[in-house]
């Protein structure tokens, strides 16, 4: 009895390694994947990944009918009145988009937008998004991989990722 539970602890064993190590087929001759299409479950996997870390926040992460992920962090969250420093929920929430584009070097940040207060001057909602970009580019973001600063009337920072065209 002994012996049997024995010899089958090895069997179980490889069992469970070759289950584990298990792989898909590779794809038959010609068919290949092109590039957009092995591309476009990047963006998919990001936007899981971020709203596993925003769920149950008010951040808002949703993958638009263009296919670009937007993330928007209300403004209530992301500036005091009348300032243009980066407050620590919206630098949390900078800090895992900084690290998604780390990540995913064919991803591009298309809009760097945040409002101004509720009635106030447009230059202060410019020099918010140039504090977001430049909180992006302290935690390694290279500054050509995002869109100029720009003011928006919605009461949320804005921020688009979106795969970079495929290089001809």
């Amino acid at each position: 009895m002994i012996r049997d539970r024995i010899h089958a602890l090895p069997v179980a064993g490889l069992a469970l390694l070759l289950q584990a190590c298990a792989t898909a087929p590779p794809p038959a001759r010609g068919t290949a994947p092109s590039a957009a299409q092995s591309r476009a479950p990047a963006l998919a996997t990001e936007r899981q990944w971020l709203q596993s870390w925003f769920n149950g926040t008010p951040v808002q992460i949703a993958q638009r009918s263009d296919g670009a992920i937007g993330v928007d962090v209300p403004r209530e969250h992301s500036f005091d009145a009348g300032r243009s420093g980066v407050r620590a929920p919206l630098a949390a929430v900078l800090d895992k988009v900084a690290e998604s584009l780390r990540r995913n070097p064919q991803v591009r940040l298309s809009l760097v937008a945040a409002p101004a207060d509720a009635g106030g001057a447009p230059a202060l909602a410019l020099q918010r998004a140039a504090q977001v970009r430049s909180h992006l580019q302290s935690r390694g973001v290279a500054a050509p991989r995002m869109a100029a600063p720009t003011s928006t009337n919605v009461a949320a920072v804005q921020l688009q990722l979106r795969l970079e065209p495929a290089p001809d």
